[in-house]
Formats: structure tokens, C-alpha cells, sequence
């Protein structure tokens, strides 16, 4: 007896072989529009879905399959004697095999930008519809919905005649997470044309897994990088190892760094805070200011760069042991360079590189979400709350140090001048224990505070921080305030001449 196949594909790759392979054993093929032409043109007998309902295409196509004598046919128990007769009754039959694939709604509207009005007729209605019932129904009938998967299919039937439950469940997975991935994308891309600026009621995460990692933050957990397939990648691995889990966001922290700045920059990320960053002359300057802030905690580190990477820089970078070099180019000459380095590894950053707007951490069984951290924050509009007005050269420390705090581990400090880090003071139970820390390192690096500027994360609850760092040598300090204790840390910062600006917003980093 001839079991009959129903084929409807957008993506026609290897279906013509595939369906002379099922005429080959015994299949009867059943299909519409541009899918049965095809198979017509190469030889193969195909019978009409409308042959079979009576009906043709109706609306433009967006009615050609959605029938009770297709549906029927999928959905109909094998086991239960009075599907069968029902079949019977509505003059159908059963179809063993669906092999549907659907409109491309991210190739053809999401990446070509297309308006609403015009995406929704890349929404498949019949394929996931039909993609769906044949997998509710897998212990009768088999779905495809990847071509990739037509070969194995063929190996599997001549090898078994009758495919295993196990099989059978595996094709139905796979179309559950396609339809399931399809939806999201459709409903993600119509609420980004909302025009309300808030976080949505539900939120649908459509993510592919892009690669297997050797494992997460510690070698007895499995991990892996997933990455939203609507989006083109931004950007690649030119050469080195596999990235590890924590080299994908300590990457992600070293060029959002330099990112900020329009200067020449360099940035160096450690256990995912900077250890380092500073701006230069040339990227090769820039480096070496930057290792100066921190010259021992550098090594094993991520290296940022918002400018194309040379072969003078290319010759310093691959002196000492680092992880990784990322940077929106690099030239020939650096890559040859690097080659004499083949374990590291080096990430090119592309034109349409950007971060997600909305950042996402599990929690307690659920999931945290909020925007990303990028409130537009201008220093010369920031309120002086001290006596003393900072200078042009104290402003452009605090605008610095403010733009590289957010990227420290809370309770985060950092001194900078108007060019670079000098020190950081990070991940402390106390601001006044990274207010030490971040002094003592000053004291091993040979570097000095002199005229510096303290950036902190958070108020101050107690003036103690104030008096510390002014006994080291700054001269300005920036920090959210808010505090009850305000005006006594302010009283303070006027009895040591320092000046002090408050942002009216924090930066935790956790």
C-alpha cells in the first residue's frame, strides 16, 4: 500500500532528489503552488492538494492547505477505529509523511526592515500549522522541517522500513522548538515597532546555539554561546583558541569601554574588571598608559582598542601572555605578526556592532531584566556641590573616571586623571576598603594622585572615603550622592579643598 507525503517548502534545496527518493519507495506525493510545479518540471508525479479538498487557492494564497481533508488526514490516530471512519466519511486519507519549511519571515521582512503592513505576509500560517499537527500526531505521522534532514530520513527508512517512536520524537521536537522560535521572532519584531519605551509584558528570547563551549566558568560546567539568528554576527574570531566562557564578556566589557570614548583608546579587562585604560596619542601610547595603571594584573587579560591594530602595536601585543585583542580592524602586516602568537586570540569588531538594549540575569527560579546602563550623562552640566568649582583638566578626569566606573565590580572606585585609570578599587563589602585597596596599588605601581580624581559608583555613606583619598593626594571627587549623610561628606570635601560633583545617578555593577 502507497503511503502518500504532503511537501510544501519554501526552501527547496535537495527537494526534488528527496521526492524522487520517496517515489522510488512507494510514496504518493501530495502538493501546491510553486513546490508542485517545481516537482512537475523534474519528472515527478505529483497529485494537487486541490485535487484532494476540492478547493484552490483562495486569497492571495494565504488559504491553500487549511482543511479538514488535509488536517484530517495528518491528525487522524491510526490506533482509534473512529478517526479512520471518519476519514472515510469526509472521503479523505491518511498522510503519512509532512515535509514543510516556512516563509523566511527574519531573511525577507525582520533584516530587510520591512513595515508591518508588509511583514505579516511572511508570516506561515499553513506550514507551521500542518508542521504542528503531524508532530502532535508523530506516532503516525513523520514532520521534516529542515532539509538537512531528508538524507538521514531516506537512511533511516531503508534501514528500519518503520521508524522508532525514539525517531519519530526527535522530528517532533525539532519542529515544536522551529514553530516555537518562529513565533518569538515575529512577536519580538512586532513589539519593536511599539512605540512604548518600557519593558514588555512577555518576553520571547530567540536564540540559536552558535557554539559549544569547553566548558563555563569552571571546568565542571557546560556551556555554550547562543546568539539571536535574526541578527547578522558583529562580529568574528580572525584567529586563536576557542573563546571561553569568560572571555566572551570580559570582550564584551573591553570594547564597550573604548567605546565610549572618541579618542584614541585602549582598555584591559581582568576577571572582568578594568584593570587598565587610557587614551593616546596613537593606539601603541594608549597601550602602554594603560599597562601602566596595572602592570602585574595585565597579564592573561582582554585588550581592547576602538582604532585598527598596526604592526608597531601588533610587535608590543604579542610580548607578553594575553588572552585576547579585540578591535574594530586589524591590518595584514599585524596579522602576520600575530601568527607568531597562534593561541591568541584576536576579534574584529563589525560595522554593526551593538550591544542588546536589555540585559538579562537568572534568579530565585526566574529571570532579572532590565536596560542596559547607558544614561547620557554630560559633565559640564553636573550639579558642583562644594565650594571649590573643579578645573577643565578636573573635568575631564571626572568624565573619564565616570564612564569607567560603571564598568567596576561594586563597591567600585576609581582614580583617573583626564588620560587614564590610575588605580581601581573593586568588588569590596565596604567603599572604604576598594578606596584602600585602590591606594595601596598606587603605592606598587610608582604612580601618583596627585591632582587625581576619585570616581565612585555609589554615595558615600560616611565622609572616612573623602578624607582618605585627600590625604593621597586627589583633588576632585564624582559620586551619584543620595546619601543621608550627604552634606556632612560635602562639609568634608569643602574642610580639605576639594571639589565634588554628584551625578544624581549610580552605577552598580554586579
Amino acid at each position: 500500500m502507497k503511503k502518500r507525503a504532503l511537501i510544501s517548502v519554501w526552501d527547496k534545496t535537495g527537494i526534488v532528489e528527496f521526492s524522487k527518493a520517496l517515489v522510488e519507495r512507494n510514496y504518493e506525493i501530495l502538493s501546491t503552488g510553486g513546490t508542485k510545479a517545481l516537482l512537475e518540471k523534474n519528472g515527478i508525479g505529483v497529485k494537487s492538494v486541490s485535487d484532494l479538498t476540492g478547493f484552490g487557492s483562495i486569497m492571495d494564497g494565504r488559504v491553500k492547505t487549511l482543511h479538514p481533508k488535509i488536517f484530517g488526514g495528518i491528525l487522524a490516530d491510526r490506533s482509534r477505529e473512529n478517526h479512520i471512519e471518519d476519514l472515510a466519511k469526509i472521503n479523505s486519507g491518511e498522510i503519512d509523511l509532512v515535509v514543510v519549511n516556512l516563509y523566511p519571515f527574519v531573511e525577507e521582512a525582520v533584516k530587510k526592515k520591512l513595515p508591518l503592513d508588509k511583514a505579516i505576509e511572511f508570516i506561515d500560517i499553513g506550514g507551521p500549522s500542518m508542521l504542528r499537527a503531524s508532530a502532535k500526531n508523530h506516532q503516525s505521522v513523520i514532520p521534516i522541517c529542515d532539509p538537512k534532514d531528508y538524507q538521514s530520513f531516506i537512511n533511516e527508512l531503508d534501514e528500519n522500513k518503520e521508524l522508532s517512536i525514539d525517531i519519530r520524537k526527535k522530528y517532533a521536537m525539532k519542529v515544536f522548538a522551529l514553530t516555537t522560535n518562529y513565533d518569538s521572532q515575529i512577536s519580538t519584531y512586532i513589539s519593536s515597532m511599539s512605540a512604548e519605551d518600557e519593558l514588555l509584558d512577555n518576553i520571547n528570547i530567540s536564540v540559536e546555539k552558535d557554539n559549544v563551549l569547553r566548558y563555563g566558568e569552571n571546568p565542571h560546567q557546560k556551556a555554550a554561546f547562543y546568539r539571536d539568528p535574526k541578527s547578522e554576527k558583529s562580529w568574528s574570531k580572525l584567529q586563536g583558541k576557542e573563546l571561553s566562557f569568560n572571555n566572551y564578556t570580559d570582550i564584551e566589557s573591553a570594547i564597550s569601554i573604548v567605546n565610549d570614548f572618541d579618542d584614541i583608546s585602549c582598555s584591559i579587562i581582568k576577571h572582568a574588571n578594568p584593570c587598565g585604560f587610557a587614551i593616546g596619542g596613537d593606539t601603541l601610547e594608549a597601550f602602554n598608559k594603560a599597562v601602566s595603571s596595572d602592570p602585574v594584573s595585565y597579564f592573561g587579560g582582554i585588550i581592547g582598542f576602538n582604532r585598527k591594530v598596526e604592526a608597531k602595536l601588533a610587535s608590543k601585543l604579542i610580548e607578553p601572555f594575553l588572552e585576547c585583542i579585540v578591535a574594530p580592524d586589524f591590518d595584514e602586516e599585524s596579522l602576520e605578526i600575530f601568527k607568531k602568537k597562534k593561541n591568541l586570540r584576536l576579534i574584529k569588531t563589525h560595522d554593526n556592532f551593538k550591544l542588546s538594549k536589555v540585559m538579562i540575569k537568572n534568579a530565585l527560579g526566574g529571570f532579572l531584566v532590565q536596560d542596559r546602563d547607558e544614561i547620557n550623562f554630560n559633565i559640564g552640566n553636573s550639579e558642583v556641590v562644594t565650594k571649590k568649582q573643579p578645573s577643565t583638566k578636573d573635568l575631564e578626569a571626572l568624565s573619564l573616571g565616570w564612564k569607567l566606573v560603571k564598568y567596576v565590580k561594586s563597591n567600585a572606585i576609581v582614580f583617573a586623571n583626564e588620560n587614564q585609570i590610575l588605580s581601581v578599587g573593586a568588588g569590596q563589602m565596604s567603599r572604604v576598603d576598594s578606596v584602600k585597596n585602590a591606594i595601596r596599588k598606587i603605592s606598587e605601581t610608582g604612580l601618583s594622585l596627585d591632582g587625581a580624581v576619585m570616581a565612585s559608583d555609589a554615595f558615600f555613606p560616611f565622609p572616612d572615603c573623602i578624607e582618605i583619598a585627600a590625604k593621597a593626594g586627589i583633588s576632585s571627587v564624582i559620586q551619584p550622592g543620595g546619601s543621608i549623610k550627604d552634606s556632612e561628606v560635602i562639609a568634608v570635601a569643602d574642610e580639605l579643598n576639594l571639589s565634588m560633583v554628584l551625578t544624581k545617578a549610580r552605577h552598580f555593577y554586579h
